[in-house]
């Protein structure tokens, strides 16, 4: 009996050594390892940390998200009416590793905002930009990536970004591209709307004169819109992240942590390329 116990011992050990050799392995970055193994490592540590912290949501069990999913590649719906893209990717597997169930609420982007502000969801997920009026609204997480705002416009425009001031700008509601342009050249030259298909209608139809929104989001809807071009100059650039309910901090470490962790390993690198091409 001792000796198969001892054997037993020793098999035990053997294999836990394997698996901490894999695990080594895997976190090396190589091109083998998918997104969803990468981050089977940090499940456990991070659905500790969150059941550790007293971690509540709007919908037990649930981390509920507002969305305006007409922001390809972040957020949009593929052709079965699915949500999909980087941060839609992104989400899941935090609130994977948050032993939570991830659900979106899709509306414009002024009520996604608003959503979080009233306690009607746990997160604003929408290519949020950090400002400092909303930090006075809404706790923000760690930034994941940067964006570079720039200028639409349709194929043999004289817009540039020097005449921007005497154009009508078409932008979305909300939006640090609807802020920053009436900051800069007043309300009376900025028509803002409830989402980006209805900004780059009006360019098309010559309502407005060009388009300021996110550089992959452009040129996502420039690709699919024969006869708009993108101006070869930045208007701005910021820093994206994920907007929490001010008064849940828990919930804010422990996003933080699994999205600290997604980004060490290249798990976000790694969805943001499938997404964007340089």
């Amino acid at each position: 009996m001792k000796l198969k116990k001892l054997k037993s011992l020793l098999c035990a050990a053997l294999a836990l050594t394997m698996v901490l050799a894999l695990t080594a392995c895997g976190s090396s970055g190589s091109n083998s390892t998918s997104a969803s193994d990468v981050v089977d490592a940090n499940v456990t540590s991070a659905s500790d940390a969150a059941e550790a912290a007293g971690l509540t949501t709007i919908n037990e069990g649930k981390l509920t998200i507002s969305m305006s999913a007409d922001f390809p590649p972040y957020e949009s719906l593929d052709d079965s009416g699915n949500i999909v893209g980087i941060e839609v990717d992104i989400m899941n597997l935090i609130a994977e590793q948050l032993g939570l169930e991830l659900q979106i609420d899709d509306m414009d982007f002024d009520s996604a905002l608003l959503a979080v502000q009233q306690g009607k969801s746990d997160m604003v997920v929408s290519g949020v930009s950090i400002t400092d009026e909303r930090k006075a609204t809404m706790n923000f997480t760690d930034s994941y990536t940067t964006a570079v705002q720039v200028i639409v416009v349709p194929e043999g425009s004289d817009v540039t970004l020097d005449n921007l001031g005497d154009q009508l700008i078409g932008t979305q509601r909300g939006t640090t591209g609807f802020i920053y342009t009436e900051d800069d050249y007043g309300s009376d030259h900025v028509i803002g709307y409830d989402t980006y298909t209805l900004v780059i209608q009006a360019v098309l139809n010559g309502q407005v004169d060009c388009a300021v929104l996110d550089d992959s989001v452009a040129r996502a809807y420039v690709a699919e819109n024969p006869g708009l071009m993108i101006l070869d100059t930045e208007y701005a650039v910021e820093s994206y992240a994920f907007g929490v309910d001010k008064t849940n901090t828990a919930l804010l470490d422990a996003v933080n942590a699994a999205l600290s962790a997604l980004i060490a390993d290249g798990t976000v690198d790694e969805i943001i390329s499938r997404y964007i091409s340089d």
